[in-house]
């Protein structure tokens, strides 16, 4: 360097180094963005944030503290003058601010701009002590999918999914399905019981309904062209490209070539695979909007700012699902880049987990006159071959095994469960498809969304290892031969404790407002004299929640009950203790019945996890309420805790105080 002799040469050195200032600053900025990504998410409660922190402030120490040196050591021995060097000196100092200025600026402005990335989560909690929510995408494929969907939407009401925006696209070649509109009704009761602008649905921690649900719909259009001929016109590429169609005619019957495709694909999934290939890239192409590509989107943001995790939801023995669960992950790969312009690639950057759901239930087997007229109808007598013939596929195929990072093996041992028994003396035919089609809820259903659940949690490490060595790991579980089911068998030994003390307060929730002593409703009409703060709740959240536990546990029709999910599972599984809870809590028949039964009690089995979890009613040698004892728990936990004060929305707020008073009333806490 050359030595600094005169007060030209001073100013050159000092606004260069200013400029090197700026560079540095940039430099370390890009060093703290390369170094965040490389710490990966945490499985449940995420606090990988803290060690991105922490090397955030590590490297604007160094930068800083380095330039600063070097230009105190090294650049200040070649200037000999004492009144330049006290120049440079403050220029340095100077330089000093403009180092830091550069990186904390640019950085935050970076952070807030990519919120929801690896960088972004440096930040950590935003306001109203809500910590940043993560990004999950599930896909729920055919009947079994919507009815999977429908039990992973009962885990995020339990406040299994804390702190996530859960992305779920529903997805089915039959729009008018018994099985999709139930979905809708769950769906739509939850988001509503969290408030009707979607715009102001925000994801919580420690409470009821805690995940933030977007939905989306998405069938193929069969409506104009409803046979694989019609679809691709087969009379005009017979005469133009014969060779086309007689490739089609060598791999598919005549039969399979002419049946009517808005029931779903009926266990052709040779057809159904390149059908749903073609109809996702189809969507994704379309000028026209469609949820299909609002799904996308989001994704495709996701996939730009981190790794993404999708699950799909879906059976390997039927028809939709079972031709979806191969191609979806190349599909809306595409389907992303087609849309982003090249920009996206979804198939790199996400992670992919999928349910191998073999066969669990049966149905009335149709008859000849049925099959001349459909043509093709799946036949439950298939589905054992269906599952074998799929598992050995998905064991076998290198392109599935390059694709997915973790499948998840289940199915019964029998196919014992009929889900439209309770329908059976109305029904004169074989059911398809259609509104007719509202099949009953199976325990394996809730096994499904609990494996999303740990797809979800899984370190990302290891789903990193996996996809560099194009590996896949198989899960299953396996079961007591008593055939009880316990909380374990569903999630595992380390969350099995948290799971029972969620699900058991979501079914004291439920009679709680589903009763004569309907506490929200009460609260919000203000009829409790000394609870008067959420009076200004939103009458539509209040309905909407009693809508949501009708279709959760039961419904009064007049002095009866009409089964919800729960009662239809316990029955799959059944009945009596073989399911998770207390017998007695499933006994009741009339509404008179259930408002006797002593659930303060009658919630936990006798033995394992939860049987400790009780409490006494009011009154002399507890013959008193069982409401008395939570309204008071509720007043008490109202008056000293602060954390439902930080939410905005009045429901909300009453949600989380109940979770808590329950968690207090049930010796949670």
């Amino acid at each position: 360097m050359t030595p600094i002799t005169n007060i030209s040469q001073l100013n050159q050195l000092m606004n260069s180094t200013m400029v090197y200032a700026v560079v540095v600053g940039f430099v370390a900025l890009l060093l703290a963005l390369l170094l965040s990504n490389m710490f990966p998410w945490e499985g449940g409660n995420d606090r990988s944030y803290i060690k991105r922190r922490i090397a955030f402030i590590v490297i604007a120490i160094i930068a800083v503290l380095g330039f600063w040196l070097y230009n105190d050591l090294v650049v200040m021995t070649h200037i000999h003058n004492m009144g330049f060097q006290n120049m440079f000196k403050a220029c340095n100092l100077k330089c000093m601010g403009i180092n830091l200025g550069v990186y904390l600026v640019a950085g935050v402005a970076l952070m807030f701009t990519f919120r929801h990335s690896k960088f972004g989560s440096i930040l950590g909690k935003e306001k109203n002590n809500i910590i940043m929510a993560r990004q999950f995408f599930v896909l729920g494929i055919g009947g079994t999918g919507m009815r999977c969907i429908e039990s992973l939407i009962h885990l995020c009401a339990m406040g299994m999914f804390d702190d996530t925006d859960i992305h779920l696209l529903a997805l089915d070649t039959d729009k008018n399905n018994g099985n999709f509109s139930r979905l809708k009704e769950v769906k739509d009761a939850y988001c509503n019981t969290k408030g009707q602008d979607r715009a102001n649905r925000v994801a919580l921690k420690n409470s009821f309904f805690s995940a933030n649900i977007n939905y989306y719909e998405f069938s193929p259009n069969y409506e104009q062209k409803s046979t694989f001929k019609a679809v691709f016109n087969y009379g005009d590429t017979q005469y133009n490209h014969r060779e086309e169609t007689d490739l089609a005619d060598l791999v598919l019957s005549e039969n399979v070539e002419d049946f009517n495709l808005r029931h779903g694909y009926r266990a052709q999934t040779h057809l159904g695979s390149m059908m749903m290939y073609h109809s996702i890239l189809e969507a994704a192409k379309s000028p026209a909007n469609n949820e299909l590509k609002l799904f996308l989107s989001e994704l495709i943001r996701a996939s730009q700012n981190g790794q993404p995790r999708v699950f799909i939801l879906g059976s390997v023995f039927g028809g939709t699902g079972a031709s979806s669960i191969p191609i979806i992950p190349q599909a809306i790969s595409k389907a992303a880049e087609i849309m982003s312009n090249g920009a996206a690639n979804v198939l790199r950057s996400a992670y992919f987990g999928s349910t191998l759901l073999t066969a669990y239930f049966s149905f009335r087997a149709p008859s000849g006159g049925e099959l001349n007229n459909q043509k093709i109808i799946a036949t439950s007598d298939k589905f054992a071959l269906n599952s074998q013939v799929a598992m050995m596929f998905y064991d076998d195929d290198a392109t599935v095994k390059s694709t997915y990072q973790k499948f998840y093996m289940l199915g019964t041992d029998n196919l014992s469960w009929n889900p439209m028994q309770r329908k059976e003396d109305t029904i004169t035919q074989t059911i398809t498809g259609g509104e007719q089609q509202k099949n009953d809820s199976h325990y394996i259903e809730l096994l499904a969304a609990c494996a999303a659940l740990d797809f979800y949690n899984t370190d990302e490490s290891q789903l990193q290892e996996n996809k560099n060595l194009h590996k896949t790991d198989y899960q299953y579980r396996a079961v007591s031969e008593s055939g009880k089911l316990d909380f374990e068998d569903f999630v595992g030994k380390d969350r099995a404790k948290e799971f029972a003390q969620k699900f058991g307060m979501l079914i004291a929730f439920s009679l709680f407002s589903n009763g004569k002593d309907d506490f929200v409703e009460s609260v919000r009409s203000g009829g409790q004299k000394e609870i008067q703060e959420f009076v200004e709740m939103d009458i539509t959240q209040a309905k909407s929640l009693r809508e949501y536990f009708n279709l959760f546990f039961v419904k009064q029709v007049g002095d009866n009950l009409q089964e919800g999910w729960l009662r239809q599972i316990h029955r799959s599984a059944g009945g009596q203790d073989t399911f998770l809870f207390n017998a007695n809590l499933f006994s009741p028949m009339t509404f008179k019945e259930l408002m006797k039964m002593d659930w303060n009690k009658c919630i936990y089995r006798n033995e394992g996890i939860g049987k400790d979890n009780t409490y006494s009613k009011s009154g002399v040698l507890g013959f008193g309420s069982l409401f008395d004892p939570f309204k008071k728990q509720f007043i008490q936990m109202r008056d000293t805790t602060k954390e439902w004060q930080n939410l905005t929305n009045k429901g909300e707020q009453l949600y989380k105080l109940i979770f808590d008073t329950l968690a207090k009333l049930y010796k949670f806490n």
